[in-house]
This record gives C-alpha cells, sequence and structure tokens, in this order.
C-alpha cells in the first residue's frame, strides 16, 4: 500500500489474509462501518486496532449503520484499542461490535481494550432489541453451523448503551437440543469467555450468555442499568438484570461486582433490576464470589419455570440492595418450582431483607420444591418483624435484628470487621464484612458440599462457618 486510505470503502472491499494488520492511526475520526473480509489462522491472526501516538482511533457509525465494526463469519481475529459510537433512532437496534457466525463456526476471536459508548437503538423486551448494544455476538439461525469456538471480550469500557451490554448467542441451537448439565454440547457456544470488562448506564442486561456451553463471565465491573425497565404485567414489559444465562449448561459467574441496576421507573413501575439471574431454561450455573450493591431489584432474581434448571449460588456478598430474593414467573402461565437451586454461604446486609414476587412481598414461597438455603448471614441494618421467607429447606443461617426462619438457625451479631463500610470494590467490600473471632457464625454451619473455597480463597472445612467468610 504506497498511502493510507481515507475511508472504509477499500478496507470492506479486499479480503484480508493470514497475518495481515488493518491499522487505524490514533486521533483519527472514521465514519460509517468497518466490516472486512477474510480470516487468519491460529499460528497467524488478523489484527485490526491503532497504531501512533495520541488518542484512541474513533468509529462513529453515526446511527446510519448496523455497528461501527462488524466481523462476518471471521475467524482467528484480534480487535483492540479502538473507539466505537453509534448513536441512532430508537426503531432499531445499533450496534458498537456486531460479531456474527452466519454459515460456519467462527474461532478464536479477541475483542479486547475498546472504549464503547453512545450507541442507542431499540430498548424494547424482546430478542431483537437484546441483540442491540456495545458487543453483541450473534449465531444467526440461518445454518446449523452457525456457532462461536474461543472468544475472548476482555477489558473493554462501556458507557451509555441501549439494550445490552454485552449479549452473546453462542449457538444456533435451540433450546430443545439442549443435554443435561452433565453432558457436553458441540453445538453450543464453546470456550466463551467474558472478563474485567466496565459497564456502566445500561438500558438493559449488562451481561448475557445466551446458547452456550462453559461460559466463563468473571471479574467484569457493573453500574447501573434497566433504565428501561417497566412493570411486568403491563404491555409495555421490560425487565433487565446485570450479569445472567439462558439456554446455557454449567455457566461460570464468579468475582464480579454489580451495582445500582434499577427496578424501573419506579418502585411500582418495573421489574427484575437484580445484580444477577437464575433464569429459566439454564442448568449448572454457578454464580460465587460476586459482591452486589445497592440494586433495587435484589441480588438475584429466581425464575421457576423451567425444571431441571440447577444452580449454585455460593459465597457472594449482597449489601443495601433492595431484597434478598425476587421471585418471578419468567414463563408464565407455566408456573414450575426453584428444585435443584441451591444458595449457601452467601452474606445479606440490606435494611430489609425480604423475599418478593416482583412487587409483591412474600411470607412463604409457596413452589420452593426442594430450594435450599442454608449457611447465609441475613443481617437487618434496621429491626425487622417480618421473617425471611426462604423455603422448606432453610437451615442454619444467622439472623440479626429481624425474626428468625427455618431450622437450626442462629441469632446474633455476626461481628462483621466493619459493619458501617460502604462503597466499590470487590476486595474492599470483602474486608469490610470479614467476621471476627468469636463471631456466633464460626463453625455453626451445615456441611454441604465437598470443599470449595470462601470469598477469599479460604477452604471450607468440614464444619463451615456461616456467611461468605471462613476464619
Amino acid at each position: 500500500m504506497d498511502a493510507p486510505w481515507t475511508d472504509f470503502d477499500m478496507a470492506n472491499s479486499i479480503t484480508l489474509e493470514p497475518g495481515d494488520r488493518l491499522l487505524l492511526r490514533r486521533g483519527t475520526l472514521c465514519n460509517g462501518m468497518l466490516k472486512p473480509m477474510g480470516s487468519g489462522t491460529a499460528e497467524d491472526r488478523i489484527h485490526i486496532e491503532a497504531y501512533g501516538d495520541g488518542v484512541l482511533p474513533k468509529i462513529d457509525a453515526q446511527g446510519l449503520q448496523t455497528a461501527a465494526v462488524h466481523l462476518e463469519d471471521m475467524s482467528h481475529v484480534i480487535i483492540r484499542n479502538l473507539e466505537l459510537t453509534n448513536p441512532g433512532n430508537l426503531n432499531e437496534p445499533h450496534r458498537g461490535v456486531y460479531l456474527t457466525s452466519l454459515e460456519r463456526q467462527v474461532k478464536d476471536v479477541e475483542i479486547r481494550d475498546l472504549y464503547i459508548h453512545d450507541v442507542t437503538g431499540l430498548v424494547t423486551f424482546n430478542g431483537t432489541a437484546k441483540r442491540g448494544g456495545a458487543i453483541i455476538a450473534n449465531s444467526a439461525f440461518e445454518s446449523q453451523q452457525a456457532q462461536f469456538d474461543g472468544v475472548l471480550v476482555e477489558n473493554n469500557r462501556i458507557e451509555d448503551v441501549g439494550r445490552s451490554g454485552i449479549y452473546f448467542d453462542g449457538s444456533s441451537a435451540g433450546s430443545s437440543e439442549r443435554p443435561r448439565a452433565t453432558e457436553t454440547w458441540p453445538a453450543g457456544g464453546q470456550r466463551i469467555v467474558i472478563r474485567g470488562n466496565t459497564l456502566q448506564r445500561l438500558q438493559g442486561d449488562a451481561i448475557v450468555a445466551h446458547g452456550t456451553d462453559s461460559a466463563v463471565i468473571e471479574d467484569n465491573v457493573v453500574s447501573v442499568g434497566n433504565l428501561s425497565g417497566r412493570d411486568w404485567l403491563s404491555p409495555e414489559r421490560n425487565c433487565s438484570a446485570g450479569i445472567w444465562t439462558w439456554n446455557s449448561i454449567n455457566t461460570l459467574i464468579q468475582r464480579n461486582e454489580v451495582s445500582g441496576y434499577r427496578f424501573g421507573q419506579s418502585p411500582t413501575d418495573g421489574c427484575d433490576g437484580t445484580g444477577f439471574d437464575i433464569d429459566n431454561e439454564q442448568e449448572g450455573t454457578i454464580i460465587q464470589y460476586n459482591y452486589s450493591h445497592n440494586n433495587e431489584g435484589g441480588f438475584i432474581l429466581l425464575c421457576s419455570d423451567d425444571e431441571p434448571h440447577t444452580a449454585h449460588v455460593r459465597y457472594n456478598l449482597s449489601i443495601d440492595d433492595g431484597k434478598a430474593i425476587n421471585t418471578s414467573p419468567c414463563k408464565a402461565p407455566v408456573v414450575g418450582t426453584f428444585s435443584d437451586i441451591r444458595m449457601y454461604n452467601n452474606t445479606f446486609v440490606m435494611p430489609r431483607p425480604y423475599t418478593a414476587l416482583e412487587t409483591i412481598p412474600l411470607e412463604v414461597i409457596g413452589n420452593a420444591g426442594d430450594f435450599q438455603f442454608a449457611n447465609n448471614i441475613v443481617y437487618a441494618t434496621t429491626p425487622q418483624t417480618e421473617p425471611l421467607a426462604c423455603g422448606d429447606l432453610c437451615s442454619n443461617n444467622l439472623f440479626f435484628n429481624m425474626p428468625v426462619s427455618g431450622t437450626e438457625f442462629v441469632v446474633g451479631d455476626p461481628l462483621f470487621e466493619n459493619v458501617q463500610w460502604r462503597g466499590a470494590g470487590r476486595l474492599e467490600a470483602g474486608e469490610a464484612f470479614r467476621i471476627q473471632p468469636g463471631s456466633p457464625a464460626i463453625n455453626a454451619g451445615l456441611g454441604l458440599y465437598p470443599p470449595q473455597v470462601d470469598y477469599f480463597g479460604n477452604e471450607t472445612p468440614a464444619n463451615p462457618a456461616i456467611g461468605m467468610h471462613q476464619p
């Protein structure tokens, strides 16, 4: 090439070869959509990134294109160090990065170190709108071969987008083809890792893994979302949560921080708004070592529809969330139970720890099934007169400033290091809510499962402490 290109016409017209580098000069602004062609190899990937000195090169799709960067059926590609924006009307979805698998499997793609902001578009409660936002991966159901295998979404900064922050649709295989979590799912999205991203001010969900087998969502920081939430009983229903998965098996969600999720337009006009979600059509999900705080809808949403939907929710810290547990018949009129969901060794500190069906406080969970709630600290920061609804298998929990629930309960101050501490930072929060020597929580838990590690990486003994910290 004798001289740099000045628009995307040439870049979009050539087929990139293994080892090629498509570079954008720092400090420049390009309008339109970058949609290159070609694929690299495992040994020689294609690189799409910045060069030179100064601020990141910016691509502005101006709401006139489906995405600022669109990678279609491209494998072995690294995209990084770009600024992307795509402000448009609210009648159709827009994206920052759009990664699509149409006719073939897409392998080994890295999306890293991008700054994506002001991506506006359709924010309604349907699949089309959910596939709009900052980073969207979509296996487009045009071929059974459409699938992702090996995608890393890492260290991206995402701000002011609608509807989704990161929405990953890993496979064209339908939920009817998904096996049990004890089996493998070759047709599901494989080796999907979403790590170390920062997301702020989202109209809908922050991070969703859909159609995946053993996806990992870890070390992300999310703040303020569900800004378009609307009443769950209204025709304009619009429900979102921070981090969750659907039509998936064996998803690992760990060491994330989610805060500031709104319930909706008001305390009575909204739905969900939780930090995390055990939705329907998932099995083998693990949610562990996360920090959830100041989410209006609560720490976690539990859907009661499809069974089995096994999950372990353990060693998490919830501070000043709107409720401990939010339940919903997410597939009404189908209503199942919460069987095979296990919540244990979590720590809840909030003004009013309670369970609700969206806006309706529950005295009991009538369809709990064999839902288990054990070894949890439930600490009310203001005195309460109503107990926490926690099902029939509710045991060995510590309650403070509120009536007890279940059996083998413990009553007393858990002796946190600093119960007044509030703020951001998963590790800082954890340090404040360690239990001190002499805590009645120590050695008072039920030995439930083979040894795990706690919020800090300490091994869980045979006679564990109650809560997320094992001294």
